[in-house]
């Protein structure tokens, strides 16, 4: 029978895949390359921050445990330990130890210069006047806004005190006068409006004035003071701007501080009663809102505007760029985050 021929078939040569060309990736030009720097730098600066804010956090929690062991106020409640001399004299060496030593290290570290971190320009008399009574306006302004976050607490079933001290003796009086009114404006002031403002100031004096303020009203571990120190942050620090100095901000944090210190020592011995307070603090705001109206005005008009803006360091960097830079922050997140479980704490604490 007949059988067809086989065709030959010429075997497959194998052949080697083609390599993948590599994808071709576009160099930075000069610019992008200086925003990435930029932007790398300020990150770094954001999370010095926030260890530094960890270790004001730290070091308070373990100083305030290690002072209410030794001096014998663990068995105690919150009241009975408010009524120590102790408690005041532990509250006076945790702050001085916490915000000024910490915040003079920390300058160590970084090298920087203290007269761009601590500015002290000369202010003339007039100005530091009006200045002050501006600031002091709208701190008494931001005790409103608390007593109308304590209103809206209270239509929740959350009574949500602040702290108070009973003031006893004239000892007791004079320790509670330093440890309120002229600690706090010192050191809170050189920890908050010099290191967190002052390193950040080069890139945004907007951004400096944002994160000092909210760091500072962090800080305090206590939602009543939260929204009255997040607003007087705010303040001081755009003063302290204006003035390059910071001491309009220590005068306005002593008196603001001082008048708490006034009601308190008042109602204690019965020299007045809490309505006749409360209508003292109405009237003070009002003669202090019509001075502030009147001197903001003039500045309006002297300056024509100009004296209300801000510089914003590097104008190739936008405003939100550089805020969602810092806010990305890994350690002030961390910071935001405890301090926020803190504040919850002592909230159902007291």
């Amino acid at each position: 029978m007949y059988q067809q021929p086989q065709v030959y078939q010429q075997p497959q040569v194998y052949q080697q895949p083609q390599p993948v060309a590599p994808r071709y990736v576009q160099p930075m030009t000069p610019e992008q390359l200086r925003q990435y720097h930029y932007r790398r730098s300020l990150r770094r600066t954001a999370n010095s921050i926030g260890g530094v804010l960890l270790v004001f956090f730290a070091m308070e929690i373990i100083l305030d445990l290690v002072v209410t062991l030794v001096s014998g106020n663990a068995g105690k409640n919150m009241a009975e330990t408010a009524a120590d001399t102790f408690f005041l004299l532990e509250n006076g060496v945790i702050s001085v130890v916490i915000f000024f030593v910490c915040s003079l290290v920390y300058c160590l570290i970084r090298r920087v210069r203290f007269a761009e971190i601590f500015p002290f320009q000369k202010t003339g008399a007039a100005m530091l006047a009006k200045l002050c009574v501006i600031g002091l306006a709208f701190s008494l302004m931001s005790n409103y806004v608390v007593d109308m976050i304590n209103n809206t607490f209270g239509l929740f079933g959350i009574e949500n005190k602040g702290g108070s001290i009973d003031t006893g003796s004239e000892p007791q009086i004079l320790l509670y006068i330093v440890t309120v009114a002229v600690l706090p404006a010192l050191v809170e002031e050189f920890a908050f409006r010099g290191v967190v403002m002052g390193v950040l100031r080069p890139y945004s004096e907007g951004l400096a004035i944002l994160v000092s303020s909210a760091t500072f009203a962090l800080m305090h571990g206590n939602f009543v003071q939260m929204p009255f120190t997040f607003c007087c942050g705010l303040v001081f620090a755009f003063i302290d701007i204006k003035a390059n100095s910071l001491l309009p901000s220590i005068i306005i944090h002593f008196f603001n501080n001082g008048l708490s210190v006034l009601a308190d020592i008042l109602l204690s011995y019965q020299i007045l009663t809490e309505a006749q307070i409360t209508m003292g603090y109405g009237f003070l705001f009002l003669v202090l809102a019509l001075l502030s109206f009147i001197f903001l005005k003039g500045m309006i008009n002297s300056h024509d505007g100009s004296y209300f803006t801000l510089k914003n360091g590097d104008t190739g960097i936008r405003f939100k760029q550089k805020v969602t830079t810092v806010a990305s922050s890994p350690t002030l997140i961390t910071f935001a985050v405890l301090m926020g479980l803190y504040s919850c704490l002592i909230l159902f604490l007291t």
